[in-house]
C-alpha cells in the first residue's frame, strides 16, 4: 500500500490531535462556566420560584448543559488517551524506569 493512500498518516494524526485538543478546550470552558453557575445557584425550589438565572441560563438548563458537556468531555478524554497512548507509555517509562534512578 502506498503512503499517500493510507487513511491514518502522521499529518492526519496531527490534525486529529489539534481538533481534539480544541474540542476539549471548548467543552472544558463550558463545563467550568456551568459549574460556576451551579455553585452559586440557590436551591432548586428557590431558583425556580424566583426565576433565577445565570447569564440567561436557568437552573435546569445549567444542570442539563453541565451533564451533557461532562459526558462529551469523558468521551473526548478517552479518545485523547487512545490517540496519545504511545506517547503516554513512553513518558511513564521515563518517569518510573528512567535513567535517573538515583537522582
Amino acid at each position: 500500500m502506498r503512503d499517500d493512500k493510507k487513511l491514518i498518516t502522521s499529518k492526519n494524526i496531527v490534525k486529529i490531535r489539534g481538533i481534539l485538543s480544541s474540542l476539549l478546550l471548548i467543552i472544558s470552558i463550558i463545563a467550568i462556566f456551568t459549574g460556576i453557575g451551579l455553585y452559586f445557584a440557590p436551591s432548586g425550589r428557590i431558583a425556580r420560584g424566583t426565576g433565577w438565572s445565570f447569564f440567561g441560563f436557568n437552573l435546569s438548563k445549567l444542570e442539563m448543559l453541565h451533564t451533557v458537556t461532562g459526558f462529551i468531555m469523558a468521551v473526548l478524554i478517552v479518545i485523547h488517551f487512545i490517540i496519545n497512548y504511545k506517547m503516554f507509555k513512553n513518558e511513564m517509562k521515563q518517569v518510573f524506569i528512567g535513567k535517573n534512578k538515583g537522582a
